[in-house]
């Protein structure tokens, strides 16, 4: 117990934290998102959070929220126990080497060591990944009530709320129903706003192709993983054929996965989400090879409370170029949040926590409240 940082207790909690209104993708209507908070505690009194969200559970990935539990439980904290912080990098390869897969426990934990990390040296996780660039970015509102009237009213309230970029969530209804809800917030809305389209998985090849001269005539900005994420051969033919930009979420689950796509001409825009990456650094290294070839950058979400939120924000300020912006708005689609002072989202941006670590004091009366 000599050594800085040496870790004492690592516990995981589960909560589900309502929607302000139901999330409908092409796998279903998610009502409420289910979350595993980390926390971990060194010799000095430190403490770390970190979080992994998932959909009513693997719908959207292989890993669900009983599932990380379980294998942050049983795996990773015992091996956590003892171990000095200081190297976190060695720290973390030594917790997460004879482990396969599990990205979303994996950055649950690394999120809580960065914390620490941070607070240690008074600094926030920006900095630890070479300093910020922005300390606020513009938003991308998903619309996904799934109906053409639901979406032009939030459309109309978030335009009135300072928003200008729209993302769709098409696949839970037939592609042209889908694009009739995208022409009406078109028309309602003007050419002054941007327009994108996320598919999650939701289509064929055939249907994406046929999808896209309509998608095109309606201006939109880019075209979100439309087929399965193991159609690597039709995301090639689809992004070779499309007239703007077709970005991969799914797809993109790892650096071997970024690795072929990237060599394969597969898509043009990444969508960074830390959790299906294993967190900030494997996605710090994910984004570096992605520029190199000239990819552009957008940080998505899954929903996250402001634990998730602050860490994928420190990412987000850390990196040279996003081209894309970001749909960080998970503090403002739930019904109740975790920590004493939500994100700050305001004017259609969201801005980057101040203070040491990921910039969040957590509140156990709002953990417990959730808790399951």
């Amino acid at each position: 117990m000599s050594k800085p940082l040496t870790v004492v207790e690592c516990t995981t909690y589960l909560i589900d934290v309502p929607l302000i209104r139901p999330h409908v993708m092409s796998f279903g209507a998610t009502h409420t998102v289910n979350y595993v908070l980390v926390k971990i505690k060194t010799q000095e009194g430190l403490i770390g959070w970190g979080e992994a969200a998932t959909f009513h559970g693997p719908t959207w990935s292989e890993e669900s929220s009983e599932s990380i539990q379980a294998t942050v439980d049983h795996y990773f904290a015992p091996r956590l126990m003892g171990t000095s912080l200081l190297n976190y990098q060695v720290a973390l390869n030594h917790v997460f080497a004879p482990y396969q897969g599990n990205n979303f426990a994996k950055a649950a934990v690394e999120f809580a060591v960065l914390d620490i990390i941070g607070k240690y040296y008074d600094q926030p996780v920006s900095v630890l990944l070479g300093g910020p660039y922005r300390d606020s970015i513009r938003l991308s509102w998903s619309l996904a009530i799934g109906d053409l009237e639901g979406d032009l009213k939030e459309a109309r309230e978030k335009y009135e709320e300072g928003y200008r970029i729209f993302k769709f969530k098409f696949g839970a209804d037939s592609w042209k129903k889908d694009i009739d809800r995208l022409a009406a917030v078109r028309q309602e809305l003007g050419d002054g706003v941007s327009l994108r389209v996320d598919v999650n998985q939701g289509w064929d090849y055939n249907t994406a192709k046929k999808a896209l001269k309509a998608l095109s005539d309606l201006d939109v900005d880019f075209l979100e993983q439309p087929l399965p994420r193991w159609d690597t051969k039709g995301m090639v033919a689809i992004t070779a054929n499309s007239p703007f930009p077709i970005m991969a979420d799914e797809s993109l689950c790892g650096g071997h996965a970024a690795l072929e796509m990237i060599v394969r001409g597969a898509a043009d825009i990444f969508a960074y989400k830390l959790t299906k990456l294993g967190g900030l650094l494997n996605a710090m290294n994910t984004y570096h090879m992605a520029r190199m070839a000239g990819l552009g950058a957008y940080i998505g979400c899954m929903i996250e409370t402001s634990i998730g939120t602050a860490a994928y924000l420190q990412f987000a300020a850390a990196i040279p170029e996003l081209t894309w912006g970001c749909e960080l708005w998970g503090p403002a689609m739930l019904k109740g949040d975790v920590v004493v002072r939500p994100v700050q989202i305001e004017n259609g941006r969201v801005y980057l926590p101040q203070g040491p670590g990921l910039g969040i004091d957590v509140d156990m009366e709002k953990v417990k409240l959730f808790q399951r």
